[in-house]
């Protein structure tokens, strides 16, 4: 498997690790839910999409520290801050953080899920709404998960510790 593979699955399980990662304290997935719900969207679905939606955020700001001269490996994922993650779900429209996405997946879960988020990306009415507020949802739930970090200035590579300690890796 190439270093560029390996960092796309890694940003993949990161990625599916946020949710229970912030549901450490169980009233978040309570208040995620109910705001899913308030939303029209499937509680299911909108889980599975906040996963994806963090892993493409994740993996596009690898694919940036790439293009500015670093190697895609391990080594960069770990070291790219979590503020910089935050800010891309914020500013980067759904068609960049696509750019990034590959062409190959580990399932069909995974392959269904990345096709709905494209699929979202061009809707119109109530459910080009989705995007918007699951763009929230994973902002907010990196915000919550950075904010708990003993030290200042926590790091992908510190998603990867935690999501260890709690057996999700």
């Amino acid at each position: 498997m190439s270093d560029r593979d390996v960092v796309w699955r890694q940003c993949v399980r990161l990625g599916r690790s946020v949710l229970p990662l912030v549901d450490q304290e169980p009233w978040r997935a309570a208040k995620r839910r109910e705001r899913l719900g308030d939303w029209g969207i499937d509680v299911k679905r909108g889980e599975s999409l906040i996963a994806t939606f963090a892993g493409l955020a994740i993996h596009s700001v690898v694919v940036d520290a790439t293009a500015a001269g670093l190697p895609r490996t391990g080594g960069t994922l770990n070291g790219i801050p979590l503020t910089a993650v935050i800010e891309a779900t914020a500013a980067k429209q759904s068609h960049e953080i696509l750019a990034a996405m590959p062409t190959e997946y580990a399932d069909e879960e995974e392959r269904a899920s990345h096709d709905y988020f494209r699929l979202l990306s061009y809707q119109g009415g109530r459910t080009g709404l989705w995007l918007p507020r699951l763009r929230t949802e994973v902002r907010h739930s990196l915000i919550t998960l950075s904010g708990r970090a003993r030290r200042s200035g926590p790091t992908c590579g510190d998603l990867i510790r935690w999501a260890q300690r709690s057996g999700l890796e």
